[in-house]
């Protein structure tokens, strides 16, 4: 195999609306974008698809599913998920809360959320396989929230109940050495974005062995030290250092980007977030889709 068949070039948050799906997929026309996260709760999910088979009909996309708890409404009745949503069936809980319920709750109120969490995830599965065949080999999830460990638990048992057979899964935990062995960059890391890899290697060993026990492999990943920030001088600087990591593990390497970004604010899926607003709107996701295009 080519090494550049071992390459994932991906991108999150795919399917928020029509537009801004299509502009990712100029990522994949004109740049070497060949793999993508479907977000499950979208109001144009369905065509979203449409125009991922009309633009890649040879099936050359890796598709994703990109669980979502922040944002937007449940796949569920809200009344069903009652811990996860706010009194308006908007997702309200944050990454940090849903951290300290899933190493403090205990008893009864643990089984209760670990049965709305796997309520939720069977119905954004079955959106997304059953009722729009996207045809996912893989799972991730928006801002990492299945590296939770009573998320992941409830996703690995909600995929074996169902039957449903995935390829790969998301550890988002770039190796160390390659950065080290890039001494440009040390200061060019977001300190946000150190506390964010500080947190999610703390839960990556337990749940490594978890996704492994199951058969499902990982990808050496690249793209928490700089999320938001994979523009073109600093892929070219870290990538090669990354490919040789991957090789010498035998795996595939997967790079995130987030080069979908949004015109309209009514396109949110919660137009009273202004993190989210900020998020989606970001120069930096102009760049980031610039640097796919042009790493071909």
């Amino acid at each position: 195999m080519k090494q550049d068949d071992m390459i994932y070039f991906h991108a999150d948050d795919y399917g928020v609306s029509r537009a801004q799906s299509a502009r990712i997929l100029d990522c994949y026309s004109e740049g070497v974008l060949n793999s993508i996260s479907v977000i499950p709760n979208t109001p144009e999910l369905e065509k979203s698809l449409a125009l991922l088979d009309t633009e890649d009909t040879q099936n050359k996309i890796r598709r994703v599913l990109h669980l979502n708890f922040v944002e937007g409404r449940p796949v569920a009745c809200a009344e069903q998920v009652d811990m996860l949503v706010d009194d308006t069936g908007f997702f309200s809980i944050s990454f940090i809360k849903l951290l300290k319920w899933s190493y403090c709750k205990r008893g009864e109120e643990r089984k209760r959320l670990k049965a709305q969490l796997k309520t939720e995830i069977a119905a954004q599965l079955h959106q997304v396989v059953d009722v729009c065949d996207y045809r996912i080999t893989s799972i991730d999830s928006h801002q990492h929230y299945h590296m939770i460990p009573i998320v992941l638990d409830a996703l690995l048992e909600v995929i074996e109940e169902k039957g449903i057979r995935i390829q790969e899964m998301r550890i988002p935990v770039d190796p160390v050495l390659p950065l080290l062995k890039t001494p440009s960059l040390w200061l060019k890391v977001p300190i946000i974005n150190w506390v964010k890899w500080g947190i999610l290697w703390l839960q990556s060993g337990r749940n490594r062995k978890k996704i492994e026990q199951k058969n499902i492999k990982v990808p050496v990943f690249f793209g928490i030290f700089f999320t938001c920030e994979m523009k073109l001088d600093i892929v070219n600087a870290l990538m090669p250092k990354y490919i040789a990591y991957a090789q010498r593990q035998g795996c595939y390497l997967e790079l995130m980007f987030h080069p979908g970004n949004l015109t309209k604010r009514e396109e949110l899926l919660d137009v009273r977030s202004k993190e989210l607003e900020e998020f989606y709107t970001s120069e930096n996701r102009l760049k980031e889709a610039e640097c796919l295009k042009q790493l071909k």
